[in-house]
C-alpha cells in the first residue's frame, strides 16, 4: 500500500481486508497482511485479534495464533473460547485444558460455549467420565445447561451404550425444565438402535409424538435405518409410508436402509419395485449408491441378492464401475465360488473397465484360500503383464500361499524379489516369513530375515 497522497488505511480497513481474506480462506495473506498492519504502526484492536484468532485457530494453525495471543491486550471469553476449539479440533486436549485453565486464572469467565467445546470434544473421544466432571463443574459455577450442552454429553453416552448414565442425564434434563428436540430423540433412537433394542426405538418414536414434536426427516431416516437394522421390515415400510404422507422426501440414505434390508430379507421383488419408485421420482442414484449396498450384501455373503441388483445396473442406466465389479469379484471369492469371479473379471474388461491392484487381490486371495496355487500364479503373471503393479497386500497373499502349500523354495525367491523390487515391507510381511520359516525349522534364514527387520 504505497503513500501515494490517499488516506492511509486504518484499523477497520484492515479489519474488512483481513476478515474478507480469512472468508476466501487464504490464511497466508489474511496473516501477512494483520504483520504489515503493525508494520505500518496500525494498532489492532479486540475486533482485529478475536477475527485473527478465530481464523487461524479454525485453520489449526495454532502456534501463529497463540503468538497473536500473546500480545493480544485483554483478550476475552470469545478469544480463549477460539483457541480451546483450534487446540481440540487438532486432537490437543490438554493444551485446551491448560488454555481452560489460563483463562480462569485470569479471571475471565468461561461461558457456556467454553465449556461445550471441551465436553464435545471429550465425548466424541469417548472421555465422558471426564466430560461429566465438566458439566457439574459447570453447573457448581452457576451456568445453566443448553440443549446443546446436554445433547452432547447424551450423545457420548450413547456411543459409548452407557444407557444408565444416558437415562439419568435424560431425567435430569426434564427435571430442570429442558424440552427435548429432535436432535436429543435422534440420538435415544440411534442409542437403543445400537444395542438392539427395538421396541424401544419404536417406543421413543412414539413418544416424540405424545409430547407433541413432529418428527422431522432426519428423525424418520434414523428411525427407519434402525428399525431395517433390526429386521423389523414390515414396521420400516410402515414409517416409510407415513413420512411420505406427511409430505416429507425420504434421502438416499432412506433408501438404502430399505432396498439393502428388503434384499437381506429375501424380498428381492419389492426391492427392484422401490428402486424404480425412486427413478419413476426423477431421483438418479448414481453407483456409489448401489455399490454401498452391494458391499454390505457381499459382506452378508448374499451372492445371488448381490448379481441380482448388479444385473439390474444395465437394465436402468447405470453403468458399474471397477469398484462395483471389484465389490461383487470379493463377495463370490469369500462365498468361494471362483469360477464365477472369473466370469466377472471377464466381465469387466470386455466393457473395456481395467482391473486394479485390488480386483487382482481378491481373486488371488480367493485361489489360495481354497489352496488352487497355480491358478493364483497364474493370475498373478496375467495381473503383471496387463501392467499393474502388485502391491505389498498382493505379495503377502502370495506368500502365504505359497508357504501354506508348502512351496518353500518358490516363496523364498519371491520374498528376494521384493526386497530387489524396493517395495516397502510390512510388519505382517516378517510374520508370515517368520512364521512359516519357524514351522521349517529354517533357524538361519529366520535369524536372517529378523535381523532385516531389525
Amino acid at each position: 500500500m504505497a503513500d501515494d497522497g490517499r488516506c492511509p488505511p486504518d484499523v477497520v480497513s484492515y479489519n474488512t481486508i483481513i476478515d474478507g481474506l480469512f472468508k476466501e480462506g487464504d490464511v497466508d495473506k489474511a496473516y501477512i497482511t494483520y504483520h504489515e498492519m503493525l508494520d505500518r504502526r496500525v494498532s489492532p484492536d479486540a475486533v482485529t485479534y478475536n477475527s485473527i484468532i478465530a481464523a487461524l485457530s479454525k485453520a489449526q494453525a495454532m502456534d501463529r495464533a497463540m503468538e497473536v495471543l500473546t500480545v493480544m491486550v485483554m483478550p476475552n471469553c470469545f478469544t480463549y473460547n477460539s483457541i480451546m476449539h483450534g487446540y481440540c479440533s487438532s486432537g490437543q486436549s490438554e493444551k485446551a485444558i491448560g488454555i481452560f485453565r489460563k483463562m480462569c486464572s485470569d479471571g475471565i469467565e468461561p461461558d457456556v460455549v467454553t465449556y461445550n467445546s471441551l465436553m464435545d470434544y471429550l465425548c466424541k473421544n469417548g472421555k465422558c467420565t471426564e466430560a461429566r466432571k465438566i458439566f457439574d463443574s459447570m453447573v457448581k459455577r452457576g451456568l445453566k445447561p443448553d440443549i446443546t450442552t446436554y445433547g452432547t454429553l447424551l450423545h457420548g453416552y450413547a456411543s459409548k451404550g452407557a444407557l444408565v448414565e444416558m437415562h439419568d442425564l435424560l431425567a435430569l434434563m426434564v427435571q430442570n425444565g429442558m424440552q427435548l428436540d429432535h436432535h436429543v430423540f435422534n440420538i435415544l433412537i440411534c442409542a437403543y438402535t445400537k444395542q438392539e433394542k427395538v421396541d424401544e426405538v419404536v417406543l421413543v418414536f412414539s413418544k416424540m409424538r405424545q409430547q407433541g414434536l413432529t418428527p422431522n426427516a432426519v428423525n424418520y431416516r434414523t428411525v427407519i435405518d434402525g428399525l431395517c437394522k433390526l429386521g423389523r421390515l414390515d414396521d420400516a415400510m410402515l414409517n416409510f409410508e407415513q413420512m411420505i404422507d406427511k409430505g416429507l422426501t425420504p434421502n438416499v440414505v432412506v433408501y438404502t436402509s430399505l432396498i439393502h434390508a428388503l434384499c437381506t430379507y429375501d424380498k428381492w421383488e419389492k426391492a427392484e419395485e422401490l428402486i424404480f419408485e425412486i427413478l419413476d421420482q426423477g431421483i438418479n442414484p448414481n453407483i456409489v449408491f448401489f455399490n454401498t449396498i452391494l458391499d454390505s450384501l457381499c459382506k452378508e455373503g448374499r451372492v445371488i441378492e448381490s448379481k441380482k441388483l448388479f444385473d439390474l445396473l444395465g437394465h436402468i442406466g447405470v453403468n458399474p464401475d471397477v469398484i462395483t465389479y471389484s465389490t461383487l469379484i470379493d463377495g463370490y471369492c469369500l462365498a468361494g465360488k471362483m469360477d464365477g469371479a472369473m466370469k466377472l473379471l471377464t466381465g469387466m474388461v470386455s466393457v473395456g473397465l481395467k482391473p486394479d491392484s485390488v480386483t487382482y487381490s481378491t481373486l488371488i486371495n480367493g485361489y489360495c484360500k481354497i489352496n488352487r496355487m497355480e491358478d493364483a500364479l497364474a493370475l498373478f503373471k496375467e495381473m503383471e503383464s496387463n501392467g499393474v503393479n502388485p502391491d505389498i497386500i498382493t505379495y503377502n497373499i502370495i506368500l502365504h500361499g505359497l508357504f501354506r502349500t508348502r512351496r518353500t523354495a518358490a516363496a523364498k525367491e519371491l520374498y528376494a524379489r521384493i526386497t530387489e523390487s524396493g517395495t516397502q515391507l510390512e510388519l505382517s510381511t516378517y510374520n508370515i516369513i517368520l512364521m512359516d520359516f519357524a514351522k521349517t525349522n529354517s533357524l538361519m534364514m529366520h535369524f536372517g530375515c529378523f535381523r532385516t527387520y531389525v
